[in-house]
């Protein structure tokens, strides 16, 4: 028999404390596996008049689940929540699920006893390790031990029995709604105020931006509003407080309620829907380019966003997002929410959490001095022995990314295919470059890749090569593909990322075969990555939805390998036509320092005779189109001294196969005849410069 009385004085007297400081407190229950279900279950029967959610794969704890994903766990509110350990720990779940626990409540973590935590088989790193990797230890799991041995979390152990909180200093919790209110009028100003004055509202969970947003709506009944978001099950707040403030009832899968209309980002850029004022919530989940064109069409927008790792946000969308309102909307208007409304302040779980995960990861910007740039490689291990330097890394990584999340903590301390390369001055970190190894597969498993029937996990350089040159032996080479790079803000522009880079390969060389890259594709990323010698083999059909760009495959060959070579002329074979195609919205930009990497061809007499005539001509666009694009492609360099109008027009006219229409749409020209004769303008353009360059 368990003896519950030591547990349930110790867990009434801290209940009843929290509730008084209307804070909320970590409880953490360790011991054997069955010894923990059975408090947890314990727990739960006495708290049975309390709401509580239960992350665990078990099914000896009444009402668990384990959600895929984390968006299924934000957007709630429990009065307590269990976190099951022993079905993996994931950084991304147990942040999430800290965020949903109201004031005077519990978190409550099923752990083994923390000197087990080194050795521990635990089930989730196996998510963190590419496939056929099978470490044993979790640098992770030993940095978690030993930073909740020295936090003031409550502990129920099974070999040590309670460890009863730090005395607390008993004051009465007090909810300070001051930002909240100013908030609440800053979006009421918008939606009846002068156009294009957006507001960009900042704030930590817990600090009431969503039921901001539904206790303006309910201010602004008169209005019709559009609230956009990722999911709508994040917008629980903001819909039941609408609901209350109206006195309505609101079922919770209804996505309209008075006058608040839900959209997902694709659906609104598609339909356009009509409104008086956009409501954008977690903006920093949706690409900068779907909020650019929100902001074109929406003269009144209001965008909010927590800015934590676990709404999948990176603190690169604050600066980039930033940054662009500033420029174009000198009107615009900040907000940043510091003061939680949800429990009061200094939360213990608040910052319970935030150091065991490093959410509070801080990059301090610094300035080069005379001291030495040095190029070194750290290890995991380095890492957890220096919480410091830890915290740089995951700062600047943060900082520099735009999507980032909880679990790239675990991801950087317990992939063992993963190198750690930095830049550093004296003790301060000012570029990383994380760069994970693949390949060296067996025949079988390589074999299976490029018949399509395999996929395993972290080896997606190896793969894609090995499908793309059709051969199996591809897979068995080893390659290093850099997962990030990040550079101080205030050192861009200095080629440290360059350098590092170089570093990283001299390392890598003895090792591999090809060193390469995946990113979302933009000009300016895409011409880096070929400044610094590496060749485009791929660009993918979709657009990845976290940054609404094409991904990017970059390689070189460190082995002087002609495959590299080859796989390049393929795609600039392919992507000529897939430009009709898979790539007809394809950002000109990025097309033309694609094709700066074509190299010109023999051109075909014949077909000079037959343009020069129809240049004489009225000619139309559907008559010299062919004549041009056969052309073009053989002398792909005769753009690059074109003005930027005549490249725009010949790249969506001639390469992607725009229609007039089409063009004079996005180009918002008044007038067929107008763009008609802009073309033809661009026409000339063209072939003067590649006349020019024919005859020097």
């Amino acid at each position: 028999m368990h003896d519950f009385k030591p547990f349930n004085a110790g867990l009434t007297q801290v209940l009843t404390q929290l509730a008084y400081a209307k804070h909320r407190q970590l409880l953490l229950l360790s011991g054997e596996q069955s010894w923990c279900y059975i408090y947890a279950q314990h727990l739960l029967n006495q708290l049975s008049n309390s709401t509580i959610n239960v992350l665990s794969k078990s099914t000896k704890l009444t009402t668990s689940s384990w959600p895929e994903h984390t968006h299924q766990i934000l957007g709630q509110e429990f009065e307590h929540a269990i976190y099951d350990g022993f079905s993996g720990i994931l950084p991304d779940k147990l942040a999430a699920l800290s965020g949903t626990v109201k004031a005077g409540g519990l978190l409550i973590l099923l752990l083994p006893e923390l000197g087990q935590l080194k050795n521990w088989c635990d089930p989730a790193l196996t998510y963190f390790q590419s496939y056929d990797q099978n470490q044993p230890i979790s640098f992770f799991n030993q940095r978690l031990a030993r930073l909740l041995e020295h936090k003031s979390a409550l502990h129920f152990s099974q070999r040590n029995g309670w460890k009863p909180m730090q005395k607390y200093a008993l004051q009465p919790g007090v909810i300070d709604l001051t930002e909240q209110q100013y908030c609440i009028e800053q979006i009421i100003k918008v939606a009846n105020g002068r156009a294009n004055r957006p507001l960009l509202i900042n704030a930590d969970r817990g600090r009431g931006k969503s039921s901001a947003l539904g206790f303006a709506a309910a201010q602004l009944t008169t209005k019709k509003i559009v609230i956009c978001a990722q999911q709508f099950a994040a917008l629980h707040s903001c819909y039941k407080h609408l609901s209350q403030q109206l006195g309505l009832t609101h079922n919770k899968t209804d996505k309209q309620l008075a006058n608040l209309h839900f959209f997902a980002p694709d659906q609104l850029l598609h339909e356009l829907p009509k409104c008086d004022v956009l409501f954008v919530d977690e903006a920093a989940s949706i690409p900068v380019p779907m909020l650019i064109k929100m902001l074109a069409h929406y003269p009144r927008v209001v965008f909010a966003s927590t800015m934590i790792g676990y709404e999948g946000n990176g603190r690169g969308y604050t600066l980039k997002f930033n940054r662009y309102l500033e420029l174009h909307y000198k009107n615009m208007r900040s907000i940043e929410l510091k003061h939680p409304i949800r429990f009061a302040a200094h939360d213990p779980l608040e910052e319970q959490i935030s150091t065991l995960l490093a959410l509070n990861a801080h990059y301090e910007e610094t300035n080069l001095d005379s001291a030495e740039l040095k190029f070194n490689e750290l290890s995991s291990a380095q890492l957890i022995s220096d919480e410091g330097l830890l915290q740089q890394i995951v700062s600047l990584l943060s900082l520099a990314h735009y999507q980032n999340s909880v679990n790239d903590l675990r991801h950087l301390l317990d992939a063992p295919s993963q190198r750690i390369f930095v830049a550093q001055q004296q003790t301060n970190i000012i570029a990383v470059c994380l760069v994970t190894l693949e390949g060296g597969l067996t025949t079988a498993i390589s074999e299976q890749i490029v018949a399509g029937k395999r996929r395993p996990q972290g080896h997606l350089m190896a793969q894609t090569l090995a499908q793309l040159s059709a051969d199996p032996a591809t897979a068995e080479k080893r390659c290093a593909r850099v997962v990030r790079i990040a550079v101080s803000p205030s050192q861009h522009n200095k080629h440290l990322g360059s350098q590092l880079l170089t570093y990283s390969q001299g390392k890598l060389t003895p090792e591999c075969d090809y060193f390469g890259a995946s990113f979302g594709a933009n000009a300016t990323l895409l011409k880096f990555w070929q400044n610094n010698g590496f060749k485009l083999i791929k660009l993918g059909f979709q657009k990845d939805k976290a940054t609404a760009e094409h991904s990017a495959l970059v390689v070189k060959s460190l082995i002087n390998d002609p495959l590299v070579q080859l796989l390049e002329q393929q795609f600039q074979s392919d992507f000529a036509l897939q430009l009709f195609d898979q790539f007809q919205t394809l950002d000109q930009r990025l097309i033309e320092v694609i094709i700066e990497q074509y190299q010109n061809q023999d051109i075909n007499t014949d077909y000079i005779k037959r343009l020069i005539p129809l240049l004489n001509t009225d000619f139309q666009l559907f008559t010299i189109k062919p004549i041009l694009w056969r052309i073009f492609w053989q002398s792909p360099q005769s753009l690059k001294n074109c003005d930027e109008h005549t490249k725009y027009l010949f790249i969506r006219l001639i390469l992607q196969n725009w229609s007039l229409e089409k063009a004079q749409s996005t180009l918002q020209i008044s007038g067929k005849k107008t763009l008609t004769k802009q073309f033809k303008q661009a026409v000339i353009n063209w072939y003067d410069t590649f006349s020019h360059s024919r005859t020097s």
